[in-house]
């Protein structure tokens, strides 16, 4: 395992997600590894580093040609569905909403939202509604898109767009 970077070390054993631009990486998150539920061990799943700012995440799928995006609830999910070859973004968390995210959406004829299938995901889902009217994916109770991806790989995702 490689050295952290000096004042990286409380990032050690996480999973470090790129914030990438086409002027390169603007933030980085870092997920949590370990084998255990985070919660009942009181292990922060995710963290920031000091300072930075909340972006969205997968902002180069805002390219491709596609009359619709999907727009995630965390970064893992929007990496799902973008291997799967359908263009999305990540918001980590429903509380990470700004209102300016609006307007990186607005050439998009058709908008998905994709909150996991929990009582979080729910809230995302309806604040998408309000915001930039995004029809909601319906997942299985208790799934995302990640874990749907890994189930039933791509034509997973794939049938949740076609309806």
């Amino acid at each position: 395992m490689r050295r952290p970077l000096v004042g990286h070390e409380q990032y050690q054993g996480r999973l470090a997600i790129p914030y990438l631009t086409p002027a390169g990486v603007v933030n980085m998150r870092f997920r949590c590894l370990q084998p255990h539920d985070c919660k009942a061990v009181d292990c922060p799943k995710y963290l920031s580093a000091d300072g930075a700012g909340t972006n969205l995440y997968n902002v180069l799928d805002l390219k491709k040609d596609s009359p619709f995006i999907v727009v995630c609830e965390g970064e893992i999910d929007a990496m799902s569905f973008s291997l799967a070859g359908i263009p999305a973004v990540g918001v980590p968390g429903v509380d990470a909403w700004q209102k300016h995210f609006a307007r990186c959406l607005e050439d998009f004829e058709v908008i998905y939202s994709a909150g996991d299938g929990d009582k979080a995901g729910s809230k995302f889902n309806s604040l998408l509604s309000r915001e930039v009217k995004a029809r909601p994916l319906r997942f299985p109770r208790g799934m995302d898109a990640n874990a749907l991806y890994v189930k039933e790989g791509a034509g997973g995702l794939r049938r949740l767009i076609e309806g």
